[in-house]
């Protein structure tokens, strides 16, 4: 990189050695002519060279992703992920149910088609991560042991 394009508070990728790390740019320093950097350890780091500074680490634009036509059709025609097929299939029964009916129904009715050796499980670790992770927000409630119920 051009010294010229170095700037202060700015998050860059730099060579050490064969490698390379992260560092801030906290300040330039015109008496040495050098950089003074942080690692993500929290390290300083005086750098001298401006071609060991890679490249700016977050500038490029973040693309929002847009449903192709190809999901809306699939979810159309109810092939549903695993945790939507387990939302529909306890929204429908109306009482809590343990993961092995929640996945015999799912399957029975054709919402959706897991393949694997243990769907069961993969269907029972989608429901705890996202009443742990979303809380309040989740569609599931977990009754009792190994029980869960859509709200």
């Amino acid at each position: 990189m051009k010294a010229t394009s170095i700037q202060t508070r700015r998050t860059y990728e730099v060579k050490a050695g064969r490698n390379t790390t992260t560092v801030k740019v906290k300040s330039f320093n015109p008496k040495t002519g050098s950089w003074v950097c942080e690692t993500q350890n929290g390290k300083s780091l005086n750098i001298k060279d401006a071609t060991r500074f890679v490249r700016e680490i977050g500038t490029a634009k973040k693309t929002k992703t847009v449903k192709t036509e190809r999901t809306k059709e699939v979810k159309a025609r109810g092939k549903l992920s695993g945790l939507d097929a387990a939302h529909r299939v306890l929204s429908e029964a109306g009482r809590s149910m343990n993961v092995k009916e929640i996945f015999e129904t799912a399957m029975q009715n054709g919402y959706c088609k897991l393949k694997g050796a243990t769907p069961e499980l993969t269907i029972s670790a989608a429901l705890q991560r996202d009443i742990k992770t979303r809380g309040r927000d989740s569609r599931f409630v977990k009754t009792e042991r190994g029980q869960y119920a859509a709200k």
